[in-house]
């Protein structure tokens, strides 16, 4: 998306590109690691006849923050699931605008709202310390995977918030062009 960090002051466009890198960075490790995980996992499984311990646990965690940080880079790169036909059906400029500036500020207000309630579920966890719950076998806080949803839908509402800045910023609506020869009356 060069579009959006075109049309973005430098300085907010440099903090884009290196909180999408870290993202991207972060998405490619943790996939790594589930691979390998679920590879160690049939090998110990198949091969040995033994069960790797509590990996779910820690592949809670890794899931989590794969998942939220996925759909936030989604968000920005505009790749996320959509059945939107209007777009192939609106030939008219400024209505195509109207609709797009619609369809994200509805976005943003659903993200905001998942946002809220997200961050209330983390006050919530951190009400209880310091006994917050935890896994099973390695007792890891519920609190780490569950911070990547407050994350995930504030980088979303981010993004979100941009798209809307750089469709208003690049509004190009043209009136349809007026034909030099007036039209035939039958």
């Amino acid at each position: 998306m060069d579009e959006v960090l075109e049309n973005l002051p430098k300085g907010l466009a440099g903090f884009v590109k290196f909180a999408l890198k870290i993202q991207v960075f972060l998405i490619s490790i943790f996939t790594l690691i589930m691979g390998v995980t679920f590879f160690f996992v049939v090998v110990f499984r198949y091969g040995f006849r033994a069960d790797l311990f509590a990996y779910e646990e820690w592949l809670l965690i890794i899931c989590f923050w794969l998942y939220f940080l996925g759909s936030a880079v989604g968000t920005y790169e505009k790749v996320h699931i959509n059945a939107d036909l209007l777009t192939h059906i609106i030939e008219n400029p400024k209505i195509a605008f109207y609709r797009t500036l619609l369809v994200h500020i509805i976005e943003l207000g659903v993200t905001l709202v998942l946002l809220y309630w997200s961050v209330m579920m983390i006050l919530d966890e951190l009400s209880f310390y310091p006994n917050l719950q935890a896994t099973n076998a390695l007792r890891i806080p519920f609190i780490l995977p569950r911070l990547a949803m407050p994350v995930g839908f504030a980088f979303m509402a981010f993004y979100t918030l941009l798209h809307i800045y750089v469709e208003i910023k690049t509004r190009h609506i043209v009136d349809p062009p007026i034909s030099e020869k007036p039209p035939e009356i039958p």
